[in-house]
């Protein structure tokens, strides 16, 4: 598969903010930063260093009107941020694996949670929960802020045997976390199949198929399938999305004492997000922040006598 890759450099945490929302509402799998470290010895610094932001989208029939979509959001942000032309360039996916993977390191999140490539040499500790991660093209690989807040948030809220739903899987990375950490059951669903087929090499990957279902689809998915009230709900979208799933009645698929983490959130969208939890009668339990991101994590309180 060949991909084109969109980049955008930019020096203010405004237009970084910016263009990741863009990104990450029209871009395949998200936005990604990449920060510009240069050589202070020749060139000292003035500011912070500057910020890189890219996305990726698959070449197929419909690439040049999702890319089309993101230059007009860019020329948009233009108007009022110092934001370049974007540079896009096509790459074929084993080029961008290859360096993308020259780089990574197994990575400690949490407590308990590793994640590290399939092919890398890793002794873990009493206790710890190892998950081998392919990400393909422009997923999650748990280095993103809003993947890592979700991965503590599931060490602290997973019982055994729940049966969960990780809402806009990716990688899937956040379900097959939730099963060694004692789910009973997840189901991981996402409206992109490409995402869908990268999710399911990762179940089968870490031998997890057993618990856990990668489907494509979304809310319309839970009603069309009568899927059974949930302990648990993890959305790591982004705020908009969020925000119309709970008015179209996502909460109603948890079970009264259920939890939802929802994550991919910037701080001005946090207080639409926190209005929507409790226009659906849901307290929110807890908030974390990393870099411009906000996780919250919401319950829904339980009926008499349970």
């Amino acid at each position: 598969m060949k991909w084109l890759e969109v980049c955008v450099p930019v020096e203010s945490e405004e237009a970084a903010r910016a263009v990741c929302e863009l990104f990450d509402a029209c871009g395949h799998g998200g936005a990604v930063q990449e920060q510009i470290f240069q050589d202070t010895r020749q060139a000292p610094l003035d500011g912070p260093a500057p910020v890189t932001i890219k996305t990726y989208l698959p070449v197929g029939n419909n690439h040049q009107h999702r890319l089309q979509t993101l230059e007009r959001g860019l020329s948009k942000l233009a108007q009022s941020h110092s934001i370049p032309p974007a540079r896009i360039r096509e790459l074929a996916e084993e080029d961008w694996a290859t360096v993308w993977k020259s780089s990574f390191r197994p990575q400690h999140i949490g407590r308990r949670i590793v994640l590290k490539l399939p092919e890398q040499d890793y002794s873990p500790a009493e206790g710890e929960v190892v998950i081998d991660l392919e990400p393909g093209m422009a997923f999650g690989t748990g280095l993103h802020a809003t993947t890592r807040m979700c991965l503590v948030c599931l060490e602290q809220l997973v019982s055994p045997g729940d049966c969960l739903l990780d809402m806009g899987t990716g990688s899937g990375v956040l379900a097959i976390a939730a099963v060694r950490l004692g789910a009973g059951s997840v189901l991981a669903l996402d409206n992109d199949p490409t995402a869908v087929a990268v999710a399911r090499e990762n179940v089968v990957r870490n031998s997890v198929r057993h618990a856990a279902n990668v489907e494509e689809g979304s809310l319309d998915y839970l009603r069309d399938h009568q899927v059974p009230p949930l302990d648990g709900i993890v959305a790591n979208i982004i705020a908009d999305v969020i925000v119309d799933m709970m008015e179209s009645g996502l909460a109603a698929a948890l079970k009264p004492g259920g939890w939802l983490v929802a994550s991919g959130i910037i701080p001005p969208a946090e207080a639409r997000v926190r209005a929507a939890l409790h226009k659906c009668g849901m307290q929110t339990a807890d908030r974390y922040q990393e870099d411009d991101w906000v996780t919250l994590c919401g319950t829904k309180p339980r009926t008499d006598g349970q």
